[in-house]
């Protein structure tokens, strides 16, 4: 069985050679890297050419495109069996690829997505709170609760998750690292495009492929380790640099059909929000044909009306006039819900900033929108990058199997 590693990349060397590392390390030879450079800078030909193994492929864009785009570069070439999509930021977890190959030959027959958990990895000084950096164990999907061990997740259960999505629910993990795919299944689809679409191509693939899938398997074991690095989306998003990280992601394309659709929908607040909302619009014109889908425009726009006043009273960052012309886009009954919920921050505000998070944090609890996810935090000790992460985690695999 042949598995391939997706690494799209754009002038990141320094993180994806991390990456990269973690795979050759893995102890099973049936593997392919391939790794998609988007126009970059640095010299990632000679980065590959000095590891002479050619398990590794490497191709370069002619010009810059898109991160979509690049993704779905990087699936054209794999050839393997199943297939894995990598940020250049991330790493496989110690032994994954012996792990999933067992796991595969114990099912009988070849599941079309294996969905794992995943440790998170924060470099230091990316977050504010955890300048140290951590690695935690992220269990953030409804469906493995305190599971242990592999399961076959009824397809009842993935068809209800991946609807909340639509319904702007977040039930289980997104990110494209958490699912292992069958080439074949993936080939099966293709019909409606390809798995990655939209601005937001890993929330885009998750409510898919959940939704067409005969057959997943559920690994509550944490397979992969999420990187959030200072050359990451998520060092942005979570640093209130949302403007500067979606620039970086240059992935703004989307269809007239799609624009036009939701022109008067869209709503300033959370730019997290609106990439959701075009993921799951384009998963349902996808899947029309196969599933009556629903979008929860009216959800939508209510968590984009918190989110604008979480940012003027906990950033400050909207002027007079953007907040008259946020409040002329709203319907009077959504007006009449935006002033109710600014009355009372602003009554908060009179008791300190405190009180305000205070009711924000009431406010996203009534809202549900996040399965609250179990946080294990791990002490791996000084560390510098997700390198030092995965050595740790070998050297606890190591010792838990008795020094073998």
């Amino acid at each position: 069985m042949k598995f391939s590693f997706l690494l799209p990349s754009k002038n990141r060397v320094e993180l994806l050679k991390l990456a990269v590392d973690s795979i050759l390390r893995q102890n099973y030879r049936d593997v392919e890297i391939v790794i998609s450079d988007n126009a970059s800078e640095q010299d990632y030909a000679g980065f590959v050419a000095g590891l002479r193994d050619e398990r590794i492929v490497y191709r370069r864009m002619a010009e810059p495109v898109s991160v979509t785009e690049n993704w779905n570069n990087a699936l054209s070439i794999a050839t393997g069996d199943y297939v894995l999509m990598l940020g250049d930021d991330d790493a496989l977890a110690p032994w994954f690829v012996e792990k999933v190959s067992k796991l595969i030959d114990s099912a009988g027959q070849q599941p079309d997505i294996v969905y794992f958990s995943a440790f998170h990895y924060c470099y230091p000084n990316v977050l504010p709170g955890s300048m140290e950096g951590y690695l935690a164990d992220i269990r953030n999907s409804a469906f493995l609760g305190n599971r242990v061990g592999a399961f076959s997740l009824p397809i009842e259960t993935a068809r209800s998750v991946a609807k909340a999505a639509c319904d702007f629910r977040y039930q289980f993990g997104f990110n494209s690292q958490h699912f292992l795919f069958r080439a074949g299944f993936l080939k099966e689809i293709s019909a409606m495009g390809s798995i990655f679409q939209s601005p937001y191509p890993d929330t885009f693939a998750a409510v898919v492929s959940f939704l067409k899938a005969g057959s997943i398997m559920a690994v509550p074991e944490p397979m992969a380790i999420i990187g959030i690095s200072p050359k990451s989306f998520g060092y942005y998003y979570f640093n209130d640099q949302q403007t500067e990280g979606y620039e970086f992601l240059n992935n703004a394309k989307v269809s007239a059909e799609v624009s036009d659709s939701l022109r008067g929908v869209l709503l300033p607040g959370d730019r997290n929000n609106t990439n959701w909302l075009i993921a799951v619009e384009v998963a349902r014109r996808a899947l029309a044909k196969d599933f009556a889908l629903t979008v929860n425009i009216g959800r939508y726009r209510k968590l984009q009306i918190v989110a604008f006043l979480r940012n003027v009273y906990l950033q400050g960052v909207r002027q007079p006039s953007e907040i008259d012309e946020f409040l002329k886009s709203l319907t009077p009954l959504e007006r009449l819900m935006c002033r109710a919920l600014w009355a009372l921050v602003a009554a908060a505000k009179l008791c300190g900033r405190i009180f305000v998070r205070g009711i924000f944090k009431v406010v996203d609890r009534l809202l549900g929108q996040f399965w609250p996810a179990k946080v294990t935090m791990m002490d791996i000790g000084r560390h510098s990058n997700i390198g030092d992460a995965f050595n740790w985690l070998a050297a606890r695999e190591k010792s838990n199997l008795g020094g073998k």
